[in-house]
């Protein structure tokens, strides 16, 4: 039986803690964030960054908290400052190390039950005789990242041949799942355990809900999610049988998984819900691709850019450079030029969409931002794919007002 979410089961879907929709970070305070983190990451210096933490008044190590959590990156971040350091920590860094060291504890307790789900998952599929592909954090987590627990995740993403997703739906409800909404096949369908609850909203926690979520398709456009290019075919003819966590399971080839991966990424940033864990996925997968694929650059050129940008990767940037052309000029110029904070689609202030209004979740999903229209028209000069993206939104709109008034049938 179908059970509806209850508010708070389609958090998972953008990746971002339940709170992340009513806390929100000043703007200034967040963009002044960027570039230290960034210097971190690069530099990967554990006396550096707590010393630059001491300096801070209180209210930015609070800000810094919640920048990490929206970012994704509180346990690289603890994995940083966990490493042999030249010095003590720092008076006014104690509270901020200590936090981050919990953050790391909590995400290795929750990787591990993670593990545990997916191996349940992954035995059982295999019992039943169906091929399953997981994707994202679950593939990325415990077969890419040097400990599994630098991967924060919402959910397991698993990918599934349609005719192969009753079986996989009895599997789940066998080992606990429950459907929580199907109206939206497409996308995926989303499974969780009754009686998941959020246990804390203030970062990583072992007990908070964790998800599957169900993908018979994987649709990448810039317009809606209900239209564009399907990967699952490319995933499937790339995708060989190896073994995940011991147990047997199709996995994608390098290229693909990080077309999926960078493709993915690319669809958060034109709508301002980037991550800059988006930005250490891609250059982590781009390292051990060569050469880089053209084909689609404009779904994957604009972060594997700014992730090279942001990473100090000269390496990386000079292989995507090649991209460039496929991408298209305009597209090209905004992705090497723009800022590297909430311009460059990163959600900055730590806005959960799903816990917008209806009319403000579709300003936002639809509002003509330079990222969107670029992407949605990258051989256009810019004033033209303007004129033809409104023109797009327009008849779109036109199209569902005519489709309401159809389903309300003619006036009594």
């Amino acid at each position: 039986m179908t059970t509806k979410p209850d508010g708070r089961g389609r958090t998972a879907a953008t990746g971002l803690p339940p709170s992340a929709g009513r806390r929100r970070t000043h703007l200034p305070t967040a963009r002044a964030l960027v570039q230290p983190v960034l210097a971190w990451l690069r530099r990967r210096d554990p006396d550096e960054l707590l010393r630059t933490v001491a300096d801070w008044p209180t209210a930015t190590r609070s800000a810094l908290r919640h920048f990490l959590i929206v970012q994704g990156l509180a346990p690289c971040v603890a994995d940083l400052v966990s490493a042999p350091r030249a010095a003590a920590v720092p008076a006014g860094a104690e509270d901020t190390a200590r936090w981050l060291a919990e953050q790391l504890a909590q995400s290795r307790v929750r990787a591990a039950h993670f593990g545990k789900d997916l191996n349940a998952i992954l035995d059982g599929v295999a019992a039943a005789g169906i091929a399953v592909m997981p994707l994202k954090g679950a593939i990325l987590a415990f077969a890419r990242y040097r400990d599994l627990a630098l991967r924060p995740m919402a959910d397991l993403d698993l990918l599934v041949r349609p005719v192969d997703e009753p079986g996989l739906h009895d599997v789940l409800v066998r080992l606990g799942y429950r459907l929580l909404d199907d109206a939206d096949r497409r996308r995926h369908r989303t499974y969780a355990r009754p009686g998941d609850r959020v246990v804390t909203t203030e970062g990583v926690h072992p007990d908070n809900p964790r998800k599957v979520e169900v993908h018979t398709g994987l649709y990448r456009s810039v317009w809606s999610d209900h239209a564009g290019l399907d990967l699952a075919p490319h995933l499937w003819s790339a995708g060989h049988e190896a073994t995940l966590l011991g147990r047997p399971a199709v996995v994608p080839s390098d290229a693909a998984l990080l077309f999926d991966v960078a493709s993915h990424a690319t669809t958060h940033l034109v709508r301002g819900t980037g991550r800059i864990l988006h930005w250490v996925d891609v250059a982590a997968l781009a390292a051990d691709v060569d050469p880089l694929d053209d084909a689609f650059a404009e779904l994957t050129f604009p972060v594997l850019t700014l992730a090279a940008r942001a990473l100090g990767d000269d390496r990386l940037a000079s292989r995507v450079a090649s991209l460039a052309p496929a991408a298209g000029a305009s597209l090209a110029r905004l992705a090497v030029r723009v800022p590297l904070d909430d311009r460059a689609g990163l959600n900055l202030r730590g806005v959960n969409h799903e816990h917008l209004g209806w009319w403000a979740s579709r300003w936002q999903h639809w509002r003509p931002n330079p990222w969107l229209v670029r992407s949605a028209f990258p051989r256009l000069p810019v004033a033209l794919a303007y004129g033809a993206y409104l023109g797009g939104v327009g008849a779109t709109l036109a199209r569902e007002a005519t489709r309401l008034v159809r389903r309300r049938g003619p006036a009594a």
